[in-house]
């Protein structure tokens, strides 16, 4: 039983982590997204989310230019300092600290507007964004958004191919026997070949295999490429928000049952 549960285990844990990692590009494949949207807010705790999955450095750069964009730059500043701690990988040291040496002042003076505005009794717009952010870490891993595409959208462009491809591949075949009739009839004309029914049939369907190779093969490249072009230009689809669903996580000591996120 024991080799069976650690199988188990071994399993589940595997499936938990690609689970994770799924999540994971989804969050920033989310964060691009509303990055380039100019949705700085969504982009910034997409990114957060990511990295609290992921921990993969490259994303702090990520979150630093969004929360940039956003106008928190408190928050950048403290995100590109995390991507420097954790070694910047594949970054340019100088002009990581060029960007921070830019970045300071901006914080500097927003620390001083929120101090402000503190000692009178107010809230900034960014410290209630910033708490907005706060509350936002946890809920994306249960309410996170998605593209989907329509079932036409999804499966036409290679059914088209499909179609296209087989189209394609009969206009070849029809082409090789076309081929075969034409050269029995060049080689009866040549005096090489005696008349035959064989040579018969071959002047009675060559026209049509001809035209046939020709209509296929016309048609096949003409839907292939409708259905590459399709692909090309059909987009991510429509954006909904979606809420995840229970997930399974694996104890350091035997199965446990992790339920994260509300029904």
């Amino acid at each position: 039983m024991r080799p069976a549960a650690a199988a188990l285990a071994t399993l589940l844990a595997t499936s938990s982590a690609a689970a994770q990692t799924n999540l994971a590009e989804t969050y920033f494949n989310n964060g691009n997204r509303a990055f380039a949207a100019q949705r700085y807010d969504e982009a910034a705790r997409a990114f957060r989310e990511a990295h609290a999955i992921s921990h993969r450095p490259e994303l702090l750069f990520n979150l630093s230019r969004a929360l940039e964009r956003s106008g928190d730059y408190v928050g950048a500043v403290q995100a590109l300092q995390d991507f420097a701690s954790a070694g910047a990988p594949g970054f340019d040291r100088a002009a990581l600290d060029q960007m921070l040496t830019q970045l300071r002042p901006r914080a500097d003076q927003q620390r001083g507007r929120e101090e402000t505005a503190r000692r009178a009794g107010q809230a900034p717009e960014v410290i209630v964004r910033e708490r907005t952010v706060e509350r936002s870490v946890i809920e994306p891993r249960w309410f996170r958004v998605e593209y989907r595409r329509s079932t036409v959208s999804n499966v036409g462009p290679w059914v088209t191919l499909g179609v296209g491809a087989a189209l394609g591949v009969a206009g070849v075949i029809q082409g090789v026997i076309a081929s075969g009739s034409v050269n029995t009839l060049n080689n009866v004309n040549a005096g090489t070949e005696a008349w035959s029914q064989s040579a018969a049939d071959a002047h009675s369907s060559a026209s049509g295999e001809v035209t046939r190779a020709y209509v296929f093969g016309g048609l096949g490249l003409g839907l292939a490429a409708a259905g590459a072009l399709w692909l090309a230009l059909r987009g991510p689809g429509e954006r909904v928000e979606v809420r995840d669903a229970p997930r399974i996580a694996v104890g350091p000591y035997g199965l446990g049952l992790a339920i994260g996120g509300t029904l």
